[in-house]
């Protein structure tokens, strides 16, 4: 039986997903005394530029071992992408042009995760581990809560008045988030009967997605976002047709690409780059120490690459050798983004999208299936001739 996490609940308690409603004073507090410790999450890959903003208020560059704790901010410029591994073994690759802040990282005292992230703007891949019940791992955005378990997905927030949800394996809760409810007790929001209201439409308002399912939640962020208890309390007209399933939206090549990529390590491997890190900024090595520790961060974060490159490379393979079930040209372009045609030397022709290059055998996905061309048969390939809308 499947499992996922219901986030009727989240819209209450800033994204943390719970099994009841909103938690009362005792029960918040008996939370805060459970937890032990937060852990921190580590980059583990990074290209571009990037940095992170300390809850501290200090700054540094988003690099290969460097930690995040819980109030953190990470900041991607165009073309930069860095991956971030946490203490249990899930892991998420934020994307250029995107702001993500961790709002909280905590392990409390029988070993159970909370992992809560607040997606500002862009786009966030996320690979979570199977785990308890108890475990909890959510991604927000101003207007919406995906809340996950043992499961692959993407929320986009390039957009600023939608997010998008996209499910590549396992499950995902997604509601309308609603901050002015967030760390009520039910007692105050039962208190007032358009309040009570908004929270019932809510909890009905949530869909669950499946694999290769995605929805949009379009919500306005001046009106979900506000603390006017009369204007959230008008919200009830608007909170059923926030959140919608798509059709024929599932994840496409180049975002199941980014998920399959992402680059997770060991514990000791995780612990050295740390270590690694910490020598680096502490500005206390000598010369020749620093000339070290710079060898063998380069060291790793080369066997990094390469393994991302031999991920990419079987993730291409496995389109050729077990292709997706792309019956259409619309399905082909769904999943693809972008069409070619292709024209071949006795004037026949066909449409498809070019998967790989072996050498000067093109592979094309077609309605037919996988085809493999000589590009000696080839007279000319239309570029892009069919390209997906964007949502």
């Amino acid at each position: 039986m499947k499992k996922y996490i219901s986030v009727a609940s989240a819209v209450l308690v800033i994204g943390l997903l719970a099994s009841g409603a909103c938690k009362k004073p005792a029960e918040k507090a008996e939370t805060a005394s459970a937890k032990q410790s937060e852990p921190t999450a580590v980059i583990v890959f990074s290209i571009g530029e990037s940095k992170i903003q300390h809850a501290d208020l200090t700054e540094e560059k988003a690099g290969l071992g460097a930690s995040l704790k819980s109030g953190d901010k990470l900041v991607t410029k165009a073309k930069a992408k860095v991956d971030i591994q946490f203490a249990d073994g899930s892991a998420i690759r934020i994307s250029e042009n995107s702001q993500l802040e961790f709002a909280t990282l905590a392990l409390n005292a029988k070993g159970n995760t909370d992992t809560r992230l607040a997606l500002v703007s862009g786009k966030v891949f996320a690979k979570v581990n199977k785990a308890s019940k108890d475990d909890q791992f959510s991604v927000i955005t101003p207007t919406a809560i995906a809340g996950v378990r043992g499961t692959s997905f993407l929320v986009d927030r390039t957009k600023p008045d939608k997010s998008v949800i996209k499910v590549l394996e396992g499950s995902v809760a997604v509601s309308p988030r609603v901050k002015a409810l967030e760390g009520l007790s039910d007692e105050e929001i039962d208190a007032n009967a358009g309040l009570k209201k908004v929270k019932e439409s809510l909890e009905k308002a949530e869909i669950v997605l499946e694999k290769n399912e995605s929805s949009l939640v379009k919500a306005s962020d001046r009106a979900f976002g506000t603390n006017d208890t009369a204007k959230v309390a008008a919200l009830d007209k608007d909170i059923p047709k926030a959140v919608t399933k798509l059709n024929g939206a599932g994840i496409s090549k180049s975002e199941e690409q980014e998920i399959n990529t992402i680059v997770t390590v060991d514990k000791g491997t995780a612990d050295k780059i740390v270590k690694l890190n910490e020598e680096n900024a502490s500005g206390k090595l000598d010369e020749k120490s620093a000339a070290v520790n710079e060898a063998e961060r380069k060291k790793v974060e080369e066997e990094l690459t390469k393994r991302q490159e031999e991920e990419l490379k079987r993730f291409k393979n496995v389109l050729v050798s077990a292709p997706k079930d792309l019956k259409t040209k619309q399905d082909l372009v769904n999943y693809y983004e972008k069409l070619e045609k292709i024209v071949m030397a006795d004037g026949t022709s066909f449409i498809g999208a070019i998967v790989d290059q072996q050498g000067s055998t093109m592979i094309v996905h077609t309605e037919q299936g996988i085809k493999r061309i000589n590009q000696a048969d080839v007279q000319e390939v239309i570029y892009d001739f069919q390209t997906k809308t964007n949502l």
